[in-house]
């Protein structure tokens, strides 16, 4: 893994490194969402509207396909989904 160091600016202000920024293919202005895991800080790149329509538009073509799993409880997701990701 490449490690990369930045430095907490004024306000709180970071500059992403540029080949991290290419990496993701990241832009000026592009909006990224904040959130702490453990200890740890993750950015995830807010998804836009254009990118949501587009999951919709799969995930119903998925469900027209019959592509989808029933479930009753949170147990029983779990379960299916483990079975379902070993095909």
């Amino acid at each position: 893994m490449n490690m990369n160091t930045i430095k907490l600016n004024q306000r709180g202000v970071l500059t992403l490194p540029k080949n991290i920024r290419d990496a993701f293919g990241l832009k000026t202005g592009e909006i990224l969402v904040v959130s702490k895991e453990d200890n740890r800080i993750v950015l995830e790149r807010q998804q836009s509207d254009k990118d949501l329509l587009r999951d919709i538009q799969h995930s119903l073509r998925d469900i027209k396909q019959g592509k989808f799993i029933e479930f009753g409880s949170v147990g029983e997701f779990k379960k299916k989904l483990k079975t379902y990701g070993e095909n």
